[in-house]
């Protein structure tokens, strides 16, 4: 069993080692310090606006990785295993070995930093994995930090050295300098230098990188030289900005990779997923082949392995709609113009000039009146949209009040009577309603709707339809028997052989149902008062339909309840009124907050006091910001920098999940930011004590000023 190792702490470079092809390839295990610290820039005093130092690794790392494909097999090991405030649980290998270039970029793309430095106990669980390996070939491992090692518990919070700039111990704190981190915060040196020792003493030499200005000199520099020296590499290497940090790592590569295999076909060439070429050419001094990447010139782009001049598919800052999706013409970074997705349009919108709008015309249910009839708010429950649709007012009604309603049937069309000495006639309008009209002026008397006679033979107390109200016959003052208006029939009946009838159908006019046949029926006035259900049509082929409305056959476009964002806006997936799923795009987020996985999270800083709300913690993401999120576990696991009883959170109940826990030294609830000498996040949690070392961190700042 082989067990010759290499563990880089990256701090320094080496000379160049001869390569020769080979059959099996070295093994190169990358460290990777992940601690909060790293969100900082390398050198705050010289380059204030330089990307932070994990920007900066997870561009630099997978370039050398890629550099060196085919002279080693890689695997990577970060720490913490959780990007939460100043947690300290141990690193865990996140890419095993075997793994390859492009494995080692996912992986360092995919990651987020947050957390402590437990850097001793990360050291023991590398040496653990590569023994487990059983590898004949020579292993190294590069471990990358750029902060002093803590996160021991079993350290004395009372005597030992802090991490933190601007904290103390609680033996000689006061004040501002009281932190409240407890044992978290004490140098682990020593058990780092014996973790460091025991992989050289198994055959596997730790090689350091300092990364960033606070560990690359004076004391810190001297805590990593005595790691490297345990492990076997004489003395730490420095690394203050991404230049250097590039060097140093090509350098120990180097220096480590002792032969090669063929990573190509000789004269090959393609297009890899960033737009480069790359093509594969024989590498004389070591005998074997690899790809060399090259970008093209600005204005043209990679095609079949070749760069050519851009075939720009559109004018720059055009806008076009596909189907429903809004695209907008945008240039590449090499120049040529594509048409890109800015958004899909959700339920309830339509795509229209290249940008998602509202097709909701009108309010569902909604109705108004026109000079002919009716308009009802029509929607389409398929794409959620609404529009006005018209309908003239059935014979017999008018449209009062946003719905054809029966008309007021004053009369009888042909009746007579008299107002005073003027004839009055029933006529029709338009609509079919019924009115009087003045006629005939009598010079005499008027009775019964006729000029100086009796105009009306009838019975006296008998009664008639008249409209839709009952007359009933009396004589008048000149001794002629004529109908006189008695009561109109109230809502709900009808006027039939001198009597008011109930009506047989109650409904709302407008309103629709599903008929017997399966087709649509609306309520409809007819010219008694009363209302009847009408056929209005038949649904199409393939939809059904449920509750007055013809539903379409439809697929789910989403799993109920899943998010996700649109344009910075959250969009969620919910039951459309078919019984299938649709996106329905919310609100923007506020200007603190980002849109992630379909909810606003609130935005955090990593260094300074926790401000999430209660139940929540500020978490590192791989794209390098921090929010407040969700706490996922009511019942915390011990880390490996917390000793004693853990206690449950007050808050939701969520499932189960390894989150960081109080610190049982000094009984505070509370973390704090620390900077890149600890490499730790934030986070506050617990009443009393959050307010109290608030209140001290604002001192803080006050003083600072």
């Amino acid at each position: 069993m082989f067990h010759r190792a290499l563990v880089l702490f990256v701090i320094g470079s080496g000379g160049l080692a001869a390569a020769a092809p080979c059959t099996e390839l070295p093994v190169l295990f990358i460290i990777q310090d992940k601690s909060g610290s790293m969100s900082a820039v390398p050198d705050l005093v010289n380059a204030p606006a330089a990307a932070s130092k994990w920007s900066t690794a997870r561009t630099v790392v997978p370039q050398v990785a890629a550099q060196f494909s085919n002279r080693f097999r890689f695997g990577v090991m970060m720490y913490p295993e959780l990007s939460t405030t100043f947690n300290c649980t141990a690193g865990t290998t996140v890419s095993g070995v075997p793994s390859t270039a492009a494995q080692v970029n996912s992986i360092y793309q995919a990651s987020a930093s947050g957390g402590g430095t437990p850097t001793a106990t990360s050291l023991v669980q590398a040496k653990s994995y590569l023994l487990s390996l059983s590898l004949t070939a020579p292993a190294h491992v590069l471990l990358i930090t750029d902060g002093l090692p803590n996160c021991n518990l079993s350290n004395n919070a009372a005597s030992c050295q802090t991490t933190t700039a601007g904290c103390l111990n609680t033996n000689t704190c006061s004040g501002s300098s009281c932190c409240g981190l407890g044992a978290k915060d004490c140098l682990d040196d020593n058990a780092t230098v014996s973790a460091a020792a025991a992989l050289k003493n198994a055959g596997i030499k730790v090689y350091v990188v300092g990364f960033g200005a606070s560990v690359t000199s004076a004391n810190d520099k001297g805590v990593l030289d005595a790691i490297a020296a345990a492990g076997g590499t004489g003395s730490a290497y420095a690394a203050n900005s991404s230049a250097a940090l590039t060097s140093t790592l090509n350098a120990i590569a180097a220096s480590t990779a002792t032969c090669c295999i063929n990573a190509c076909t000789n004269g090959a060439a393609l297009c890899n997923a960033q737009g480069q070429r790359q093509s594969c050419a024989l590498d004389a001094a070591t005998g074997c082949t690899n790809w060399t990447t090259t970008s093209c010139a600005p204005m043209s782009q990679c095609v079949g392995g070749a760069c050519q001049a851009c075939t720009n598919a559109c004018a720059a800052g055009a806008l076009r709609c596909s189907g429903s999706t809004a695209q907008s013409c945008q240039v590449q970074a090499n120049g040529c113009t594509a048409w890109a997705t800015t958004r899909d349009c959700g339920y309830g919108e339509v795509c229209a000039g290249g940008q998602c709008n509202s097709c909701q015309a009108c309010s569902i249910g909604a109705s108004r009146c026109t000079a002919t009839g009716v308009e009802t708010c029509d929607w389409n429950v398929a794409s959620g949209c609404t529009q006005w649709k018209a309908a003239a007012c059935a014979t017999g009604t008018r449209c009062t009040g946003n719905s054809c309603v029966s008309c007021t049937s004053a009369c009888t069309a042909g009746a007579k009577r008299c107002a005073g000495t003027t004839v009055e006639s029933c006529v029709v309008d338009g609509q079919g309603c019924t009115a009087w009209q003045a006629g005939q002026q009598c010079t005499s008397f008027c009775s019964g709707g006729a000029c100086g006679v009796c105009g009306t033979t009838c019975t006296v107390g008998s009664a008639r339809c008249n409209g839709n109200g009952l007359e009933g016959c009396t004589t008048d003052a000149n001794a002629c028997t004529v109908w006189a208006a008695q009561q109109p029939c109230g809502a709900g009946t009808f006027c039939t052989n001198g009597l008011c009838q109930a009506c047989a159908i109650s409904c709302s006019p407008g309103t629709k149902r599903c008929g017997p046949s399966g087709g649509l029926e609306e309520c409809q006035a007819t010219a008694t008062g009363c209302q009847a259900w009408v056929a209005a049509g038949a649904c199409a082929a393939g939809e059904t339909c449920q509750g007055g409305v013809c539903i379409p056959p439809c697929q789910n476009e989403c799993a109920l309840s899943a998010g996700k964002c649109v344009a910075g806006a959250p969009s969620r997936c919910e039951t459309a009124p078919t019984g299938c799923t649709v996106w329905k795009t919310q609100a923007a987020c506020a200007a603190d907050a980002v849109c992630l996985e379909g909810h606003c999270r609130t935005s955090c800083a990593s260094n300074e006091l926790e401000s999430c709300s209660v139940g929540e913690e500020c978490t590192g993401l791989a794209s390098g910001e921090r929010l407040c999120l969700p706490k996922t576990g009511t019942t915390p696991v011990v880390d490996a920098g917390t000793s004693g009883t853990p206690k449950a959170d007050a808050g939701t109940q969520l499932p189960p999940k390894k989150v960081p826990v109080d610190d049982p030294e000094t009984g505070d609830t509370s973390v704090r930011t620390v900077s890149s000498g600890c490499g730790c996040s934030t986070g506050a949690e617990g009443g009393a004590a959050w307010m109290l070392l608030a209140a001290l961190g604002l001192l803080r700042r006050k003083s600072q000023r």
